[in-house]
């Protein structure tokens, strides 16, 4: 065989090996639509009984300093009386106030990348954002923080392949035309409904005590 055509056919040979294992390495994130990715993360973001009479829908920033006081003050206690009893449906949508939280929606595509892989995962993530809330926001470099904080919670680079193709943009963007529709003016903002009427909009972030007592009369 004459050196040119030998060195045409290595070439040809290292291409196709490349193409296969850039196929079988990478992450098959790409093969859903936006569609697809959209149902699956809005079924993982949703917490607790389908056919409860009550929703909550809480449109949150990752970033927000009142949404952390939500996620550790009244969260647990909305879980364990009102989710795991059966008495209600929690639905998260993302709400970042970009204007004044630099990082807020590069953190809401980490989470709703977290819940294309699954309900789990995205609760861990969630409460993670903002656990450690400060450390993230200080640091900007969301990628290195969840290489060190997050490599049990979820598949690190199925997570990072779905932020870099960018298919959670249009989700939160969805979300935040759905918040703005909504007259949502800030986070979190929680729509209580009881049926499909909205019986309590809650704007901010207010004590359980006092949240208890709407979720109450909603429940019954």
């Amino acid at each position: 065989m004459k050196p040119l055509k030998k060195n045409i056919l290595v070439a040809f040979i290292s291409i196709i090996l490349l193409i296969i294992a850039v196929f079988y390495v990478t992450p098959k994130v790409y093969a859903f639509s936006y569609g697809s990715f959209a149902a699956k993360v809005n079924n993982n973001r949703q917490i607790g009984n389908p056919n409860a009479n009550v929703t909550i829908v809480i449109y949150t920033d990752f970033q927000c300093s009142w949404c952390r006081k939500f996620e550790e003050n009244d969260l647990p206690y909305i879980m364990s009386d009102y989710v795991k009893t059966q008495k209600v449906l929690l639905q998260f949508r993302d709400f970042p106030l970009t204007r004044i939280h630099k990082y807020a929606f590069k953190s809401a595509e980490y989470a709703d990348c977290a819940a294309f892989q699954g309900k789990s995962n995205y609760m861990q993530i969630r409460g993670l954002l903002y656990k450690d809330q400060s450390k993230w926001s200080e640091i900007g470099d969301l990628y290195y923080f969840f290489k060190t904080k997050a490599g049990n919670m979820v598949n690190l680079k199925k997570e990072e392949a779905c932020v870099k193709s960018g298919i959670a943009k249009k989700l939160i963007h969805t979300d935040m035309t759905s918040g703005i529709n909504a007259e949502v003016e800030g986070t979190p903002t929680l729509f209580i409904y009881k049926g499909l009427t909205l019986y309590k909009k809650v704007t901010g972030y207010i004590p359980f005590t006092s949240l208890n007592k709407i979720l109450s009369g909603a429940s019954n």
